[in-house]
């Protein structure tokens, strides 16, 4: 019999909160691939065992960290946007909003994850998970098949692209200018293709 997510034992999400937390906190100050289990579960205040409870290896926690942060974004959207209202574009300028916000409050982690020091696993975990917030929702009443899956993980990278390169230009556009314009030129552009 399963555990309902409310009857996990309060350690366990303690235990792995702060082994999320700790990889959250290093990665801003060495390359994630030069991380080792030792230094995240010392900086956790845990021991190389307890990390070995909750995770594989290190790439397992840092995609149960993307999960988590994902999911927060995942809320703060759904809490602000009517799903079932999403009849034009510009509907779909607080999921933007929503994405830029997000990646300023983790200004520092997405950095660096996504930044020239970043990882490759992550990177594609990002566009995967962010097609499947933000660009599936726009065209999923539209063609299917190979050509569709081409034209979501191009506009998918484009997008990764510049949300990088919005965090390393210190944000030079505020998150809610930034939404706008992708709204006004990029967006349009995916949508007439998904729709053709």
């Amino acid at each position: 019999m399963s555990k309902k997510a409310g009857d996990v034992d309060p350690r366990i999400l303690r235990s792995r909160e702060l082994l999320r937390q700790a990889l959250m906190n290093l990665v801003t100050k060495k390359r994630f691939a030069s991380l080792t289990i030792q230094e995240v579960s010392e900086q956790a205040g845990l021991n190389r065992s307890t990390f070995y409870l909750h995770y594989i290896g290190m790439h397992e926690l840092l995609e149960d960290c993307v999960q988590g942060l994902f999911g927060q974004m995942r809320s703060e959207i759904y809490s602000k946007v009517d799903q079932s209202n999403l009849n034009n574009l510009e509907d779909y300028t607080q999921f933007v909003e929503c994405v830029f916000q997000h990646l300023q409050l983790h200004l520092n982690f997405y950095r660096a994850m996504l930044g020239k020091n970043g990882d490759p696993y992550f990177s594609n975990l990002f566009q995967e998970l962010l097609a499947e917030l933000l660009f599936e929702p726009m065209g999923r009443e539209t063609r299917s098949g190979a050509e569709s899956e081409l034209i979501l993980r191009f506009f998918t990278a484009g997008f990764t692209g510049l949300a990088t390169w919005w965090l390393e230009n210190e944000q030079r556009i505020p998150p809610k200018e930034a939404a706008q314009l992708v709204i006004q030129d990029i967006l349009p552009a995916y949508i007439k293709l998904v729709e053709e």
